[in-house]
């Protein structure tokens, strides 16, 4: 996976925890929907600076923004301890289809607790 896709990844996948959709990302962003469409398929890149508009956004670092979760992070190393070895694994690859595979069902996952919840 380049790094375009996976940013992108992880931008959509922020974008839809907070049920937010492509059109009010890029009017919070001052960027076309075309681009970021294109910028979540990993097919452009946003500026330093609209990077940084994300981070603050959802309230994350640019380091996770740019190099995903990583393990030695106090605040996630519990939840990667608790992970099957199968999802580390899909979540470490490069194998982008399987990423959005397991991303696809972590929000189906997500939809379904909600709707037991409501």
């Amino acid at each position: 996976m380049t790094l375009n896709a996976s940013i992108g990844l992880r931008i959509a996948t922020l974008r839809k925890e907070h049920n937010m959709t492509q059109e009010q990302l890029a009017e919070r962003l001052d960027i076309s929907i075309k681009h970021c469409s294109s910028v979540e398929r990993g097919l452009s890149s946003l500026s330093l600076e609209k990077l940084i508009d994300v981070s603050d956004l959802f309230d994350v670092s640019l380091d996770y923004l740019i190099k995903g979760p990583s393990a030695s992070d106090d605040s996630i190393k519990h939840i990667w301890a608790n992970l099957p070895q199968s999802i580390t694994s899909i979540m470490t690859s490069k194998n982008e289809e399987e990423m959005q595979l397991l991303l696809e069902y972590l929000q189906l996952y997500s939809k379904i607790r909600g709707t037991k919840k409501g």
